[in-house]
């Protein structure tokens, strides 16, 4: 689009540097012309020195042929007037930054339906990092009512391992938030829908209403009761033999990591056969590990772990896992559990070591197969 920006200032550069950035056609009319000058080296928009209160400068930067025109001039009533010229000389959307909010009922009478209200903006903002410390982000929509926040779900956060339509139907979820945005710790966004799994230590990102952003807020933060956090589940996975030679910083960051599900009686985790893409570690319940004839061949009880082999050898899983009762869990994907043990070769070393002698074990002392971690 092309796009024509009243100001160069600290607004004005910025955001002409975001629009030029996504490949739009940005002009600045500004009146100092060392800010021009900066602008142009710096930023590559074309840069008007100029009032952009004056029709011949509105026309000189091609105003009449412009998409959006967008005023974020220091004193409203400059931008009031380039509000106003626009109008009459453009069929340009026009937006405008609005510092004092007494001027909103003119901004209305000159066109102007998109309005910045800086102080509104500001202050929406700071009162609820101040009441909502975990939120990481907000911004108002419409007249204030209305907010879009991000929230990183809590490492044992009830909600995490059920899907959005599995939360919105819950009772005490605020019928009115919505779900539109997910972030993995990598910073990878998705848009989910109904079946997308919430995880913890992923950012969603939501709409509600101001007066029920505190029950929403709540809602999706709240752990079980009775629950620990990242380092208790880490004195349980010290347990894990393959995982002795992790330190405590280390097993604490596959702690955090870890996918905290919540699944009733008789959910089929992973059947024979399935790729091993995470092990799992019994919280609270028991799970059934059985055969290919459907037989219980072990039962897996609070601070017992399975899936392990899988994950780390790359062959198929050699049962099947069902919830024996209502069970929490913690799952440990291979990728977080990589970044760690490949972060220190000496670690990976002795946890194939420890692997060989497990599978030796098992194999009644034969020789058994060269293994690597992830993979022959």
């Amino acid at each position: 689009m092309k796009i024509i920006i009243a100001g160069g200032g600290r607004v004005g550069s910025v955001l002409a540097a975001r629009l030029v950035a996504e490949q739009h056609t940005v002009t600045v009319i500004e009146r100092d012309a060392g800010i021009c000058a900066r602008l142009f080296d710096e930023v590559g928009v074309v840069a008007v020195c100029g009032d952009a209160t004056s029709p011949q400068v509105l026309e000189a930067a091609g105003v009449s042929s412009a998409d959006v025109a967008a005023g974020v001039l220091a004193r409203d009533p400059e931008n009031l007037a380039f509000a106003m010229l626009v109008r009459s000389m453009s069929p340009a959307r026009i937006m405008v930054r609005m510092l004092d909010t007494s001027y909103r009922e003119a901004y209305r009478l000159a066109g102007v339906k998109e309005l910045v209200a800086e102080a509104e903006v500001v202050v929406a903002k700071m009162t609820t990092a101040i009441d909502f410390p975990q939120v990481a982000g907000s911004l108002p929509l419409g007249d204030g009512d209305t907010v879009l926040f991000e929230l990183e779900l809590p490492l044992r956060a009830r909600v995490a391992g059920q899907t959005v339509a599995q939360v919105r139907g819950m009772e005490g979820f605020p019928r009115e938030c919505v779900f539109i945005g997910m972030v993995d710790p990598q910073g990878r966004a998705t848009l989910p829908d109904g079946s997308t799994v919430l995880r913890a230590g992923h950012t969603i990102i939501l709409v509600a209403r101001r007066a029920h952003l505190a029950d929403a807020v709540t809602f999706l933060t709240t752990e079980p009761v009775g629950t620990t956090g990242a380092a208790a589940l880490a004195a349980t996975l010290r347990k894990v033999d393959f995982l002795a030679p992790l330190n405590p910083e280390e097993l604490e960051t596959v702690a955090r990591g870890a996918e905290h599900l919540q699944r009733p009686a008789g959910t089929e985790l992973f059947r024979q056969g399935d790729a091993g893409e995470s092990f799992y570690v019994v919280l609270s319940g028991e799970v059934q590990l059985k055969d290919t004839g459907g037989q219980a061949v072990a039962l897996v009880k609070p601070g017992g772990f399975f899936g392990e082999l899988a994950l780390l050898t790359g062959e198929p899983r050699t049962a099947t896992a069902v919830t024996a009762t209502a069970c929490e869990l913690a799952a440990v994907g291979r990728e977080d559990f990589r970044s760690v043990v490949m972060a220190n070769p000496g670690v990976a070393l002795e946890m194939s070591r420890i692997l060989g002698e497990r599978l030796s074990r098992a194999q009644g002392g034969k020789t058994p197969k060269r293994w690597g971690l992830f993979g022959r």
